[in-house]
């Protein structure tokens, strides 16, 4: 099951926000963090903080109760990129502050071209690179243990880089504290090997 199986329905007060904000001339990206969207990003940050329980989305790590740094809302389809789905419920979640540094920018769609045609928002898994939160269950592409995130798919490996999830590893190497499961060790070695992983040893 996702992580996420609903999505923000945004008050009439924030949809009217969001209309004369993108209608004005000279709108951008860079627009998102203006003070007059402060009542907008107040309303998505906190429904996806109580539907995600406070666990991002890609580390599953904690994102803050209170701080709006400690829980960045995501925009799973870079904004700067793809201005058109800047606003949209399906396209946001939040994060902790590492995932939002570390993914930035990148680019999560499969198919940017393809997309870029398209008005509405693409609805299925297959068109992300990415593990989507709204559209994926995580465990079919990503095993954590600890802090060692093992790949199971293509979009389990896009995620784990884009992320740099296994950013404890690189930053400390291959530790008791890092991990003490042999058959997970064994299991990704086995992957690296012969792209195959068994979720049920």
């Amino acid at each position: 099951m996702p992580i996420l199986n609903n999505s923000v329905v945004l008050s009439e007060e924030a949809q009217d926000l969001i209309q004369v904000k993108i209608h004005t001339e000279g709108f951008s990206h860079e627009n998102w963090g203006d003070d007059d969207l402060l009542p907008v990003r107040r309303e998505i940050r906190e429904f996806y903080r109580n539907a995600q329980r406070l666990v991002c989305v890609y580390c599953l790590g904690p994102v803050s109760n209170r701080s709006a740094a400690g829980a960045p809302i995501e925009h799973i389809v870079p904004k700067s990129q793809h201005l058109g789905f800047m606003f949209e419920p399906k396209n946001l979640c939040v994060i902790c502050p590492d995932c939002n540094e570390y993914k930035s920018k990148r680019e999560t769609l499969a198919d940017p071209v393809l997309v870029a045609s398209r008005v509405n928002y693409p609805n299925n898994s297959s068109f992300f690179r990415i593990v989507h939160p709204h559209f994926d269950d995580y465990e079919d592409h990503i095993v954590k243990c600890e802090r060692l995130y093992v790949e199971c798919s293509d979009k389990g490996g896009y995620t784990i880089y884009a992320c740099n999830l296994n950013r404890f590893f690189r930053r400390f190497g291959r530790c008791e504290e890092l991990v003490n499961d042999v058959a997970l060790v064994q299991q990704s070695e086995r992957f690296y090997d012969e792209g195959v992983v068994d979720l049920q040893s």
